[in-house]
């Protein structure tokens, strides 16, 4: 691999030509244009003012990488996240140009034809969820042995990382957010489809909503299809050959948020096991906390077969005692109990649910550093945790944005002009207060 403190001009635009990234022609005019810098890391500068290059693009290239940046006709612009599902990438159609979140498949998934047939059919089946709270899923193919899913980009944070970083949410975007949430369940409730797999990195939420600045965070909600598994036949029970998990022993889910049903049998929950999930994500965008910290996986399935959730009143005190009882009810251990759709719980939170402007501010452009020691590190050792479709895709912006003053009050502040136009227009009348005193006086002096 080549060494980014030694690489130069040369050999960068020999990496470049490699790459595909651009054609022969423009390599030859990005070497004219750029005659007069010797250094690599020089023209990489220059090449992504230009927009020419990404960041992560100039990255690699400088460290002599110049395969993985091509799939299909794709041309990848950044990496989004990883884990066992594979890697998950921001990239740019060739031809139409459109954003799309591009999730590679790791290879063990798809090891036999029969797993290669089941994603498909069940890759069919989530492209048939057309709704604005759900992440449309445009594509999957394969191109040099990799299977791979196109996914609309959505251009801001899922509610695992907007949490982690600025705190619980207030409780009426947090009811707001759940509510569109349920939009989405519904949508897939209506054609018989079960997620199997809500969770905060699941739901993502658009940077500007449906409509600019003024509108609230538009909720989509990911990775539909991909844990909806074909029950086995009874002479196969013990190969899971057809099945996208290959390990014996193995429960779908995510042991935070998987109800107590699905933790028994996957192929036997309905739609009372994602409003359950929702439920463990409600809880964790009031609180921060999931329902049942520490402890193993297994010990997880078995407190929420067991326990309940601690009460609201030990994290906060302004959950109105309407809303603690929604959340309660969502949690029951017995699905009878809980709500029994969707719309049923996006109804019991219309009432609470807050409208707001995203609370985050727009992404900045990201620059090479100053030095060549600006490059990413690698990815540290037990960072391979299984992503959602687009987990990872926190804007830039969002390290810079300050911590808000209270964890209940999220909504990104706006100038107070009214004080402004107040102000000056209270000056106007003083001043012509004044000229008319100085005319009055002016007439009765003579």
């Amino acid at each position: 691999m080549s060494n980014p403190q030694g690489i130069d001009r040369q050999t960068f635009l020999a990496h470049l030509r490699q790459s595909g990234l651009v054609g022969k022609d423009e390599v030859a005019r990005i070497a004219a244009r750029h005659a007069d810098k010797p250094r690599g890391r020089t023209v990489a500068r220059a090449l992504m003012q230009e927009g020419v290059l990404t960041r992560f693009q100039a990255e690699r290239l400088l460290l002599g990488r110049t395969a993985g940046f091509v799939l299909g006709p794709y041309k990848i612009l950044d990496q989004l996240g990883r884990g066992g599902m594979g890697r998950v990438y921001k990239a740019e159609h060739r031809t139409m140009g459109r954003l799309v979140a591009l999730k590679v498949l790791a290879n063990e998934l798809l090891s036999t034809e029969r797993a290669v047939q089941l994603f498909l059919h069940e890759v069919r089946a989530a492209a048939l969820l057309v709704h604005p709270n759900i992440v449309t899923a445009y594509d999957a193919n394969e191109a040099g042995g990799r299977y791979y899913l196109v996914l609309e980009f959505v251009d801001g944070p899922n509610l695992d990382q907007l949490v982690r970083k600025q705190g619980p949410l207030s409780v009426g975007l947090a009811c707001d957010y759940v509510r569109q949430a349920c939009a989405a369940l519904q949508c897939a409730h209506a054609r018989g489809m079960v997620h199997r797999d809500v969770k905060p990195a699941n739901i993502l939420v658009q940077w500007h909503g449906a409509s600019g600045d003024d509108s609230p965070g538009l909720v989509k909600v990911s990775d539909f299809g991909l844990a909806r598994l074909a029950e086995p036949s009874p002479e196969r029970a013990h190969d899971h050959s057809g099945t996208i998990v290959t390990r014996d022993n193995t429960v779908m889910g995510t042991p935070d948020y998987l109800s107590p049903e699905q933790s028994r049998s996957l192929h036997k929950t309905d739609i009372r096991g994602d409003l359950y999930s929702l439920g463990c994500t409600f809880h964790f965008l009031l609180t921060g906390e999931v329902p049942f910290p520490g402890g193993s996986a297994l010990d997880k399935l078995i407190r929420h077969s067991t326990e309940p959730p601690a009460p609201l009143t030990r994290y906060r005190k302004d959950v109105p005692p309407a809303v603690a009882a929604i959340l309660a009810r969502l949690m029951l251990k017995a699905p009878e109990g809980r709500f029994q759709t969707p719309n049923e719980l996006a109804e019991a939170l219309r009432p609470f649910a807050v409208s707001g402007p995203t609370p985050w501010e727009a992404p900045r452009v990201a620059e090479l550093g100053p030095d060549e020691s600006g490059l990413n590190p690698a990815p540290a050792a037990g960072d391979d945790e299984d992503l959602s479709a687009m987990a990872r895709t926190l804007p830039p912006s969002l390290d810079e944005t300050p911590r808000p003053e209270s964890p209940s009050r999220l909504y990104r502040r706006r100038p107070d002009t009214s004080s402004v136009q107040g102000a000056v227009v209270a000056a106007i009348c003083i001043v012509a207060g004044l000229l008319c005193l100085a005319v009055v006086a002016a007439l009765l002096s003579r």
